[in-house]
């Protein structure tokens, strides 16, 4: 019998994609269908206090585009959750270069789910942005993926 010598190597990618597995299966204690959400889709990368990871995931809290009333900026940040996102991102005078996977696009959530989760990360860890309607939610994605 012959045994090969194998080098594993881990990777932070490997490590959010394990840390993610193991959120998307353990149970979730949510206060609302909005954080239960967040906690089973988002969390994983963005962390449950919405800080994010470093270099990789930028932060939802106390990030002006997830916050923001302008109209143009809102219809940015939903095609981003609806259709996902890669390539470098600066929030916060910092880049981010990890991949957002398509969230409401692949059948993953409806559009009152979709609602509920964005909604959330707009009125959580101390912001108080108005809530996204379902007029914008479908304007966004009418509009398809940003390029």
């Amino acid at each position: 019998m012959k045994i090969l010598n194998k080098k594993i190597s881990i990777t932070t990618s490997g490590v959010v994609a394990a840390a993610a597995l193991s959120l998307s299966v353990s149970s979730v204690q949510a206060s609302s269908l909005g954080e239960g959400l967040y906690m089973q889709h988002c969390a994983a990368c963005h962390q449950p206090n919405g800080k994010g990871i470093p270099g990789f995931f930028p932060p939802l809290a106390d990030n002006d585009r997830v916050n923001s009333d302008d109209p143009e900026t809102i219809q940015k940040y939903l095609r981003r959750v609806i259709f996902g996102y890669h390539g470098g991102l600066i929030v916060n005078n910092q880049m981010y270069s990890g991949r957002m996977p398509p969230i409401g696009y692949v059948g993953r959530l409806n559009d009152s789910e979709l609602l509920k989760l964005v909604n959330y990360q707009r009125s959580s860890w101390g912001s108080k942005a108005r809530d996204i309607t379902f007029d914008e939610l479908t304007k966004a994605r009418q509009a398809g993926s940003l390029k």
